[in-house]
């Protein structure tokens, strides 16, 4: 298919020695015209038959060297997190890639072999997040070209832009910073920091970052450590995306960004889409702070019936459908759908919605069966299905964007528990998303089917109290009054030891010697919360494990003698 311009990684050089990649702990700058240079070079390496790569993609600027190589030398591109993993290992004996680029930037020739790829195919790139699965989403040049100006028209992107970029190369939202930055001629500084970590923010100080983008867990994590958007002076907006942000943090973010003279966008969007939908406008955040908005420049949003015809009545619900330029070039389940297009006549969504005040979407449920539990996307149906392969017990998996529900048949033929480790290692994610529900039988409707929603009711739950007798019950009451209920932990130890289960835990312990990711730190100071109160001491996170009970038994007297 032929552009009406040239796409946005193509001539590079013409925004001159305007910054392009800043590497934020060394300094190590490159300009457009250095860039273009590299990419040059690169193409050189890669030859000019069409080749499918697997890259080894970081926030590193050999990375995007090749990823914007291949896409000027008209191959084909899938962008991984580590090819020693071995479900990588799969992916790449399962599509056999003419060459596979490593983390040390090595060209490896693994096929010789020519493949066929669809003429206009330009990027793979995963539907399950980082599950392994055998599934890409096919994008085409002008799915990539179309989405990154749709988004710096929105955003208002200009060349003096410094993005700060730590989410990841391979996953669609962290790669559409890489396109939409480019296209505008702005800089990418990489950063190898999370948000959690004081170097993350001295660093976008120190290059005058002007944003940062984020999924839910990033919000979250900012709200948990005190993050003040006031100072960062240089901060012009942030974005968020990856999944649903609770409407009260919405509305808390857009206010806090709004006094510091910034703006917050909310934005909505699938890999199928390159990956964006939809954004909420700045100045209705506070306002609508449930909505995902309306769609983006060049595309449209609308609703459908089970009959597959557009809803046009408001405050009717139906599901979500989008047309536009970004939309795939369809799936690709083997080698020989890499050379086909099927691209849909509009994608839906899997996610219902209604249209309210002002145009605005807000999304009241799912139709299909993915939730995003801290940003990261996963297929349950996925999950059930290795889970039925490894376990000999009955079992059902549903969830939601909190936890993944694991409910299971107690009966004589049920010889051992599932493997939660296991499974939180098969699927990127910490332990703790998983929770197991016991039933004598499994609920099932009529039909014979899963009662997924009466299983994730049931799991959330909350727990009768211990206290059956009517002085129990009274007592209970009045602890509910006063404002007196016990956590449902007992110690700072043992919220560390369950939900940092492969960490070693001792009194000397601060949560910043340990290696976990901002996933488990939402999590963790979601719990430390409870135990304290609604507040946490300063700079929990430079504690030690005993201090931190040291404070908590502080908290604990100081309530009593309330």
């Amino acid at each position: 298919m032929q552009l009406d311009r040239k796409p946005f990684f193509q001539d590079l050089g013409r925004f001159g020695d305007a910054p392009a990649l800043i590497v934020a702990d060394t300094g190590e700058t490159l300009s457009y015209l250095d860039l273009a240079a590299r990419v040059d070079a690169r193409k050189s390496d890669l030859g000019t038959t069409r080749k499918l790569v697997f890259i080894e993609a970081h926030n590193d600027i050999g990375s995007i060297v090749d990823y914007l190589a291949c896409l000027q030398g008209g191959h084909v591109v899938y962008l991984l997190e580590d090819l020693s993993s071995p479900k990588v290992q799969e992916l790449v004996d399962f599509y056999k890639p003419n060459i596979v680029i490593d983390g040390q930037r090595s060209v490896r020739t693994v096929n010789e072999a020519p493949i066929v790829l669809h003429p206009d195919l330009a990027v793979l790139l995963s539907t399950s997040g980082s599950t392994g699965s055998p599934k890409f989403v096919k994008l085409s040049v002008r799915n990539i070209d179309s989405n990154a100006r749709s988004i710096a028209e929105y955003l208002e992107l200009k060349s003096d832009e410094r993005a700060f970029q730590h989410l990841k190369p391979f996953y669609s939202y962290g790669l559409s910073i890489i396109n939409s930055h480019i296209a505008c001629g702005g800089a990418l500084i990489l950063t190898q920091f999370a948000v959690m970590e004081e170097t993350f923010w001295h660093e976008f100080d120190q290059h005058k970052a002007t944003s940062f983008a984020g999924v839910p867990y990033t919000f979250e994590t900012l709200k948990h450590s005190g993050f003040r958007a006031e100072k960062h002076p240089s901060l012009r907006y942030a974005t968020q995306a990856g999944g649903k942000l609770e409407a009260g943090l919405v509305q808390e973010f857009a206010k806090k960004f709004e006094a510091a003279g910034a703006r917050f966008y909310v934005m909505y969007g699938q890999t199928e889409a390159a990956p964006r939908i939809s954004y909420l406008p700045p100045a209705l955040a506070a306002e609508f702070p449930a909505s995902i908005g309306k769609a983006i420049p060049g595309g449209r949003l609308y609703l459908i019936d089970e009959e597959g015809d557009e809803i046009t009545e408001t405050d009717r619900e139906g599901e979500l459908a989008y047309e536009g330029p970004n939309v795939m070039l369809g799936y690709a389940t083997s080698p020989e759908e890499l050379a086909t297009d099927e691209t849909p006549e509009r994608l839906k969504t899997g996610d219902l919605a209604e249209i309210r005040d002002h145009g605005l979407f807000f999304i009241v449920g799912r139709a299909s069966r993915f939730v995003k539990p801290f940003g990261v996307r996963v297929n349950l149906d996925e999950v059930q299905s290795y889970l039925k392969r490894v376990f000999e017990g009955v079992c059902a998996v549903t969830g939601d964007d909190r936890h993944i529900i694991i409910a299971i048949e107690e009966t004589s033929a049920t010889t051992n528990a599932p493997d939660i480790a296991g499974l939180a290692k098969r699927f990127n994610l910490p332990d703790h998303i998983f929770k197991t529900k016991s039933y004598e039988k499994l609920p099932v409707f009529a039909s014979g089917k899963y009662d997924y929603r009466r299983i994730l009711q049931e799991a959330n739950a909350p727990e009768e109290p211990p206290e059956s007798t009517f002085i129990g019950k009274i007592f209970n009451s009045v602890k509910e009054i006063l404002g007196l209920n016990q956590p449902s932990w007992n110690t700072i130890s043992e919220i560390y030891e369950t939900m940092l289960p492969r960490s070693e835990i001792t009194p000397a312990k601060r949560f910043i010697d340990l290696a976990v990711d901002s996933l488990t730190f939402v999590s963790l100071a979601i719990e430390m919360e409870e135990m304290f109160g609604g507040e946490l001491p300063e700079n929990w996170q430079e504690m030690t494990v005993a201090e931190l009970e040291k404070a908590y038994l502080a908290h604990v007297v100081e309530v009593e003698n309330i």
